[in-house]
């Protein structure tokens, strides 16, 4: 990254990316928004093998994730208060037409095996289970039955990079369940003290029921719910931006690794990333490890040479400023001022290439090259090629974001003149920045930008750190209303 320069403006805004955000209306506001304020969610990584976007789970997100497993637990126990149907179980003795009448789970502990996957223990199941039984010995018996039991359960859930459907796809790794207490009453004193005989058979079912059933939520129904969720976002004009692992998840101690690319269909790009090698920052819920290639894509898909127009006078600088007449350059450029004396200024900024971003170490620099023009009675008076170097910080508070320019520097190169010799560009260069670009994008920024994940979830103690080549976002989260509604809804389709 060229940091050469003459001149510099320092503002209190993060000038390059705001400055195009309001101009792009008809070929990618939602690029804008959502990839650049967003952090680079969405990226256009096309035919590379090296991660761009990696979610990094802690523990402390693990105990968060217990939290609301607790809670759609708590909804699950009343969609058994209502009677909720269970698969049958065959074998020596059938039992069929089961329906839970009572069911009471303890919040559920989950924890990283390494190499393996996410563990999720459920102690103290208490459940109450009414239905049919049928023995299927020499001579056929039935009746009804009422099945009362708490139990321990243990569930170990992999995932993987489903590379044909491009998502991540969870597995079962493994099943366990313990018994702390078991009755079983066939409403007949006998027959019930005859099938107690038979007790570790059928507990044996019941496990084997269990366990399949769970199997057979992780392979199909959950996945089910994962391809449910959008993992593609059309771009109008632009591009569509599909979602998809770039490896298999990493399960180390205490942390869960979800290694992401993303793709830009019918896009190629003349840069290639350099891969994300950070870890997250312990004490964390979650982290987002961004490269700064993410942002860049989506910049050359978008913002190509015209895409930025910025024209002044406007809401931000209005024609009560100095520098929108040529009084004020009658020191500065008498030629000017001669030619066009007290007369009204306007100045036209374009891009003349996309802007690209660099993550360094605590910094962001942004590199924005555009041509300014300075325009009287409708002419142009002076044309220069300005490439600015924007460096700064981000902050989150919630589910806003805002930005902090630490320094503008700048280089300058005189393209015409038609009203004489300009002694000194660039100072010419810093009035105009610092009197135009400024207050214009102080207004834009101190109103911040809301994140669209602000409806689900509000980020909490958060840090924004840039480092060699990425971006890493660090916080905590909480749900909100919204949020907690989604879950009854995924409740009631897993239980579906």
């Amino acid at each position: 990254v060229s940091t050469q320069s003459t001149g510099s403006s320092g503002i209190n805004a993060e000038y390059g990316k705001q400055w195009y955000q309001r101009r792009v209306r008809d070929t990618g506001p939602n690029m804008i928004l959502f990839l650049v304020l967003c952090l680079g969610t969405v990226s256009a990584n096309v035919g590379t093998d090296k991660e761009s976007l990696r979610l990094s789970i802690g523990q402390s997100g693990l105990d968060f994730a217990s939290d609301v497993s607790a809670h759609m637990l708590s909804e699950l126990e009343k969609f058994a208060a209502g009677g909720l149907n269970l698969p049958d179980i065959r074998g020596d003795v059938d039992i069929t037409g089961l329906r839970l009448s009572g069911l009471h789970l303890e919040k559920p502990v989950l924890s990283v095996i390494p190499n393996t996957g996410l563990n999720v223990k459920t102690p103290g199941v208490e459940l109450q289970v009414r239905g049919n039984w049928r023995y299927n010995g020499w001579i056929a018996v039935t009746g009804s039955l009422t099945l009362t039991s708490k139990l321990d359960l243990s569930v170990t859930a992999g995932a993987y990079a489903d590379r044909v459907n491009k998502r991540f796809a969870t597995v079962p790794k493994g099943c366990s369940v313990s018994y702390r207490s078991f009755s079983i009453d066939l409403n007949n004193a006998f027959y019930s003290w005859i099938v107690s005989f038979f007790e570790d058979t059928v507990k044996g079912e019941i496990k084997k029921a269990v366990c399949n059933e769970i199997s057979g939520v992780l392979k199909t129904t959950l996945n089910g719910v994962i391809a449910s969720i959008p993992h593609e976002i059309d771009i109008p004009n632009v591009m569509s931006v599909k979602f998809g692992p770039d490896a298999n998840p990493a399960f180390s101690k205490n942390q869960i690794d979800l290694p992401a690319q993303v793709s830009a269909g019918g896009q190629s790009f003349p840069f290639q990333p350099t891969g994300i090698s950070g870890a997250m920052l312990p004490g964390y819920m979650a982290c987002i490890l961004l490269s700064d290639y993410t942002l860049n894509t989506a910049s050359f898909a978008a913002l190509q040479a015209g895409k930025i127009v910025e024209r002044l006078p406007n809401q931000w600088v209005t024609t009560s400023n100095p520098l929108m007449n040529t009084s004020y350059y009658q020191t500065i450029l008498p030629g000017l001022y001669s030619a066009h004396p007290d007369t009204a200024i306007t100045y036209k900024v374009t891009n003349t290439r996309y802007p690209t971003i660099q993550f360094l170490h605590q910094n962001i620099m942004l590199h924005l090259p555009v041509n300014v023009v300075l325009e009287v009675a409708g002419s142009k008076a002076i044309t220069a090629s300005v490439t600015l170097g924007v460096s700064g910080v981000v902050k989150v508070n919630g589910g806003d974001i805002t930005a902090s320019v630490t320094n503008i520097t700048h280089v300058s190169k005189l393209l015409d003149t038609k009203v004489g010799p300009i002694s000194d560009l660039e100072s010419l260069m810093d009035t105009i920045i610092e009197n135009t670009v400024e207050p214009m994008v102080n207004n834009v920024l101190n109103k911040g930008f809301t994140l669209p994940i602000k409806d689900w979830v509000l980020l909490k103690k958060t840090s924004v750190t840039a480092q060699q080549d990425y971006l890493e976002v660090c916080g905590d989260v909480e749900l909100t209303d919204k949020s907690l509604a989604e879950i009854k809804k995924i409740i009631a389709q897993l239980v579906g």
